[in-house]
């Protein structure tokens, strides 16, 4: 009772803690969900380590054990139960936070994703719209250079039409030009032999 004295609380459950394969760490975490000052917890880890030390020396080939310490008026397979469930609640509480805490990363990456996923989605109706406005302004540029076209087609048709006609003028006007411009120098010839005389 020496122990239980100095730290306030009984170091027996330390060992009965240890004997059941709980780390220095896990009886740590036990303790402070009791409401243990963590000084007194480091004092009690102390206490059982220098209690243990003399009971693990045996002589070879024996094994080591630790005493169950029972304490009075409660049986010892109820406290162990009662125990075991605390420890595995907490197991299970720390096992559920660690899930919790790599779930709230998850959903945050994940957030990421569909952020960036509609962003692009975003860039990707702009780009469509644009690529849709460049179309039709292609059509209507299309259309006016084949309206063009097409009036110059016509119009040298015309153009093609009106050098006929007057290629058949020519065709009329100039034999006769040529007889005209050969009766003139015919006449020019004569009327300078006329006056040569």
């Amino acid at each position: 009772m020496a122990l239980f004295q100095q730290t306030g609380i009984p170091v027996d459950k330390v060992l009965e803690l240890r004997q059941r394969g709980l780390t220095d760490n896990l009886i740590i975490e036990e303790l402070k969900k009791e409401n243990v000052a963590p000084d007194k917890i480091q004092a009690a880890i102390a206490q059982a380590d220098a209690s243990a030390a003399p009971s693990q020396v045996g002589t070879p080939g024996e094994p080591m054990a630790m005493p169950a310490m029972e304490q009075p008026g409660q049986p010892a397979g109820a406290e162990a139960n009662n125990q075991e469930g605390n420890i595995y609640e907490r197991i299970e509480e720390i096992t559920e936070g660690m899930i919790d805490e790599k779930w709230d990363e998850l959903i945050a990456e994940v957030k990421k994703i569909v952020s960036w996923k509609e962003e692009f989605e975003d860039k990707q109706k702009k780009l469509e719209g644009d690529l849709s406005k460049m179309k039709e302004d292609f059509k209507i540029l299309h259309q006016g250079v084949l309206g063009k076209l097409e009036d110059y087609d016509t119009q040298m048709k015309d153009v093609g039409t009106e050098l006929k006609a007057v290629g058949k003028v020519f065709k009329d006007v100039i034999p006769e030009f040529v007889e005209n411009v050969k009766e003139l120098k015919h006449i020019n010839k004569n009327a300078k032999k006329d006056q040569e005389q």
